[in-house]
């Protein structure tokens, strides 16, 4: 994949974002997802992360999503099938917010958005403070025409739960909003009317975007986005993922997330499938990951999370994947935007997880 092509689809995506998050199975628009907040290391700037986590602090790996209609906490993401030249990943968020904390500050992910377990998901944690702040969720199809995308869904439809399942909103065509004005002065407002947006405050907690799209047809191609509009102040995203089918070609999965403030944060990526397989009937096989930085060059790659070079890390802050096929990496991130592919190494098709946590002096 050249860097040109991965800088193009750079702006497919709003920066990705992945805690511990799972979706059901068998649903067709509430996804059980429950990701657990994950606790962190101390890291040290370098590109591929040794840090020694604190004993204390320790998250709990991904839960397996279990077939429950009821959508549940952050989610998981799903990439597939090795990233081909027609696709470039972009870690660039198709807008992003003024004001920028020491913390993951966005999510996007691009796939496809069908119906029962192959919905598209964007779950996030807010941890590690009191109070509410303004979360931004957007659901985008029509508009990727311009970005180059052949076959979007037309008219995304959004709603977000909460961790107990319980619809917090739902919104068919952003300008119907009451708030719709707020939406517009957030500068993300969704350039086509038929697109989605959610604009509200929350507290500390776990929370699952679903977009929902159409079976049986190509167009289906949708972007998940949530944005933290006041990432200064807590509660901060502590895990951001996406779960979605996983095809070839446009239907490839690819998540990006922003790294905020000036200083470097230990991450965890992690690609899950394998594990998934009690309550997906079809996971990704044999998931790799490679993350790419915002020259679209690769920075990072993993198969099997146990031959890292940070594999011990991984492990000490309790985000080991279930499966010794899936994939991990703590990496050390300076403030910037980034771009994780799952696919499969084989280049089969599959549902999937891309989770993102922040370890960083939890």
């Amino acid at each position: 994949m050249s860097c040109s092509s991965l800088r193009r689809a750079q702006f497919d995506l709003c920066a990705f974002s992945l805690g511990i998050f799972l979706a059901a199975a068998s649903v067709s628009v509430a996804q059980d997802i429950t990701p657990t907040p994950t606790i962190s290391p101390t890291a040290t700037p370098s590109p591929t992360a040794t840090i020694s986590p604190s004993p204390s602090a320790t998250p709990t790996p991904s839960v397996v999503p279990t077939p429950s209609p009821v959508p549940t906490a952050s989610v998981i993401p799903t990439p597939s099938v090795p990233p081909g030249p027609s696709i470039t990943p972009t870690p660039n968020p198709s807008a992003t917010p003024g004001v920028t904390g020491e913390a993951l500050l966005n999510i996007s992910t691009r796939a496809r958005a069908e119906t029962g377990e192959n919905v598209l998901i964007g779950g996030f944690i807010l941890g590690n403070g009191s109070g509410t702040k303004n979360i931004l969720v957007r659901a985008l199809g029509p508009s990727l025409v311009a970005r180059a995308v052949s076959f979007p869904l037309l008219d995304p439809s959004l709603q977000l739960f909460d961790a107990s399942g319980q619809l917090i909103a739902n919104n068919n065509d952003w300008m119907s909003n009451a708030n719709e004005q707020a939406i517009s002065d957030s500068g993300l407002a969704p350039s086509d009317p038929r697109e989605s947006a959610i604009l509200t405050a929350l507290g500390p907690g776990n929370f699952t975007a679903v977009v929902t799209g159409i079976d049986g047809t190509t167009n289906n191609i949708a972007l998940v986005e949530v944005y933290d509009l006041d990432s200064i102040n807590p509660p901060q995203l502590l895990n951001i993922s996406t779960r979605a089918s996983v095809d070839t070609a446009d239907g490839q999965m690819i998540g990006g997330f922003i790294v905020g403030g000036t200083t470097a944060k230990a991450i965890v990526i992690r690609g899950l499938g394998p594990s998934l397989a009690a309550s997906i009937a079809n996971p990704l096989p044999n998931p790799t990951l490679t993350i790419f930085n915002s020259s679209g060059i690769a920075i990072a790659t993993n198969d099997d999370w146990q031959q890292d070079a940070s594999a011990a890390d991984v492990q000490s802050v309790g985000l080991a994947p279930p499966n010794v096929l899936e994939s991990a990496l703590l990496l050390t991130l300076l403030p910037d935007t980034y771009t994780a592919i799952l696919s499969d190494v084989n280049g089969a098709t599959g549902v999937g997880l891309v989770e993102v946590y922040n370890v960083t002096n939890q």
